[in-house]
């Protein structure tokens, strides 16, 4: 319901504006705001409500109503960063992202400009100011319906304003699932969940029943429940936050979840209805919230940490009273943790997928009483949950280890996965009811495409398609060093492969035709091969790709894990971030016979080499920065902070500087520049829309090539098989 704001910054603020509300001196939520009019719209706090004079209505996020609310107390004064923070999230552990992307939420509810404000002007360095004509509701809301017309759960609730977001956002797919035949048994696809908006967090009870996250007519996400995938929905929560994560006890009687709010984030739990909901401990993680509950009714398993390399991740045992609580893994060193726990049927074992950073992670399993944990899974690929079959001797997992992101079965003993649903959707956090084996997961359903716009200012930040576009994944993108052609990451062919197109994105052939995750590919500066990783059975490799024949070559196979390939000035040797020294370190690969050397000692995730071949940038996954070092080794000179090994892909070199993307603190992520011999980074365009890591740049930086999200939804799918 976007409305043009009429009025300019000069005559927005006026003497006679009514001022909401008593003065702001207290977190929003023990604050009892009147209704105010705002653009022509009735915004009414209270209710998480704002009103068009047609009737229209939108339900707005919790705490993006308190941002708004807190603003429109204070009209015309500025409101610092901090305040709002205190107001909107007091104790509650989040970044500043959380309040960035409220204030974005508001813009784009308003349809305001973050370059040419009408309703919520930026103060650089301090805060926000509400710009834009605030005045008493009560005329307004006289002329409103007694009813407002019900409104779609069309918001995305897979974002939970309480949390940071993390950099890059989930990954998603799209398409839609169909169900595989495994080798021992028939594979029935079921929708369990068919809603508008979006349904998340699937929590399968022993016998079947579907506990699961949606957004309430209230603007909140609430925790919902269905008997059968047919059945009408019934909400049993309606905290005054956001819930998530549900998990049942082994009797049904009872759910464990997570609540956000003003006062913080705690583990609760409640009646299978909803009532007698009571605090057990704060949350434990800053990220990852998802448990699971004992067999025999004691002790939910959970992840503690931030899932960070200075803050590893690992997974703790409470009981259910909170008097009792221990430790029961421990993440080795260079690891982002240990993650979304799963009991074993018997009790005495959790599963448990353990990350190493980025994308690249591993099932494991590990006895409750103590012990070295036992690797089942060898991939080195993404892995977005697990659980147990009932027979105790299965585990049931979602991963991206053949490309697209699917459902897989695997011997607890380990051996190799067999698919269980797949084909072109992003299906993670299976859950699985223990007495019927019916397997619960979320189904993203999103199309992504390539956009390609200026990074002129004074032209239009819309961009264009990169053709043609479609309902698949397209991401990855990299210009060739003549600027003609365009290599790129689709699943229009089902998997992960890389593609290659001119640069409108005519002509597009696929370039690979294996199964299996692989890296952004690089170009060689004389712009005749690529280079990129992917990984198979437990190991990576790296391949270099004649882009006139198709012809690959395998250059190294690396037993752990090898990310960001990248040549040197003179192409004859290929960087990459290599684990094999039992920490990430850089590595070179001479292109000519595989010898590989070891770069850094004092770690290294990610680095290019400078176009003139003097200088070596390198990136840290336990440190943010960008370092630059002399290509023959010596001391090293921080020349940028922002730039994060995670999102390599984000960052780049020009002949006059470097590139990266930076998020904001009130709008969409952007390209900004560090020119050489500047400390003054510029910001280029502003990327709206920008739905995955990995840009492209023009060597003269006038254009830039991004993946643009087109649709996004999410459902909660099925699958049962039959042995």
């Amino acid at each position: 319901m976007p409305m043009f704001c009429r009025g300019t910054r000069e005559n927005a603020v006026r003497s006679d504006i009514v001022r909401i509300g008593p003065a702001f001196r207290g977190p929003v939520m023990n604050q009892q705001f009147n209704a105010f009019r705002l653009c022509d719209r009735l915004v009414e706090p209270s209710l998480n409500r704002v009103t068009a004079t047609t009737g229209e209505a939108v339900q707005v996020e919790p705490k993006i109503m308190e941002v708004l609310a807190a603003l429109a107390a204070r009209p015309g004064e500025v409101v610092t960063r901090d305040e709002l923070m205190a107001q909107a999230w007091a104790g509650v552990f989040v970044t500043d992202d959380a309040l960035h992307r409220a204030i974005r939420e508001i813009r784009r509810l308003f349809d305001d400009d973050a370059e040419r404000p009408r309703v919520v002007e930026t103060i650089r360095k301090r805060g926000y100011r509400l710009i834009a004509p605030v005045s008493n509701a009560s005329e307004l809301i006289e002329t409103q319906p007694a009813t407002p017309p019900a409104v779609q759960r069309g918001f995305l609730v897979a974002t939970v304003i309480g949390v940071a977001a993390l950099a890059g956002i989930a990954a998603i797919w799209l398409g839609v699932a169909r169900p595989s035949v495994d080798t021992e048994g028939r594979v029935r696809f079921v929708p369990l969940t068919s809603e508008p908006g979006n349904e998340i967090d699937p929590a399968l009870s022993s016998t079947g029943r579907l506990a699961y996250v949606a957004r309430a007519d209230d603007g909140r996400a609430h925790i919902f429940t269905k008997t059968q995938s047919d059945g009408t929905a019934t909400q049993v929560t309606r905290g005054d936050g956001a819930e998530r994560a549900p998990v049942w006890s082994p009797d049904e009687s009872r759910l464990a979840f997570v609540e956000q709010d003003a006062s913080g984030c705690a583990i609760r739990i409640a009646a299978a209805d909803g009532r007698e909901a009571r605090t057990l401990i704060p949350c434990t993680s800053t990220e990852e919230f998802r448990m699971s509950w004992s067999p025999d009714g004691r002790f939910l398993a959970l992840t503690v940490g931030a899932m960070t390399m200075q803050s590893p991740s690992h997974i703790d045992v409470i009981d259910v009273e909170g008097s009792v609580r221990r430790s029961v893994t421990s993440p080795p060193p260079a690891h982002a943790g240990d993650w979304s726990p799963a009991f074993s049927p018997d009790g005495r074992s959790i599963a448990f997928v353990r990350n190493i950073g980025g994308s690249i992670a591993d099932i494991f399993v590990s006895p409750l009483d103590g012990g070295q944990p036992r690797r089942v899974t060898t991939d080195n690929a993404d892995v977005l949950g697990v659980d147990w079959e009932p027979d105790g001797r299965h585990l049931v997992f979602s991963s991206d280890r053949a490309g697209g992101i699917g459902v897989w079965r695997v011997s607890v003993d380990g051996g190799e996965p067999t698919l269980l649903a797949g084909g072109g959707a992003k299906l993670k956090h299976p859950s699985v009811a223990r007495s019927t084996g019916m397997v619960a997961y979320e189904d993203w359903q999103y199309e992504i495409n390539l956009r390609e716009q200026s990074t002129d200012a004074h032209q239009s930040a819309t961009g264009v398609p990169v053709s043609p576009t479609g309902d698949r994944w397209n991401f990855f993108p990299q210009i060739s060093p003549d600027g003609r052609r365009l290599v790129f990451e689709s699943t229009r062919s089902g998997h992960y492969e890389l593609w290659m197109s001119d640069r409108d994105g005519s002509n597009a052939r696929p370039l690979t035709r294996s199964a299996v995750y692989k890296s952004p590919a690089r170009w060689s500066h004389d712009g005749r091969r690529l280079a990129f990783t992917s990984r198979t059975e437990g190991h990576t490799v790296i391949s270099l790709l004649d882009v006139d024949t198709d012809a690959i070559r395998t250059l190294g196979v690396d037993q752990t894990s090898a990310v960001a390939p990248a040549w040197s000035a003179d192409d004859r040797s290929i960087y990459v971030g290599s684990l094999r020294s039992g920490a990430w370190q850089i590595w070179k690969l001479a292109v000519d016979t595989g010898d590989a050397q070891q770069v850094t000692t004092d770690g290294g995730y990610a680095a290019l080499a400078s176009p003139d071949g003097r200088w070596l940038y390198v990136s840290r996954l336990d440190r943010r920065g960008l370092w630059r070092r002399p290509v023959d080794g010596g001391a090293e000179t921080l020349v940028s902070e922002h730039a994060q090994a995670e999102q390599w892909p984000n960052w780049g070199l020009l002949a006059n500087g470097i590139y990266y993307v930076s998020w904001p603190d009130d709008d969409d992520p952007c390209v900004t520049v560090l020119d050489n011999g500047s400390n003054a980074p510029r910001v280029l365009a502003r990327m709206k829309d920008y739905a995955w890591t990995g840009i492209a740049l023009t060597p003269d930086a006038s254009r830039v090539i991004f993946a643009h999200a087109d649709r996004r939804a999410a459902n909660i799918g099925g699958l049962s098989v039959s042995r």
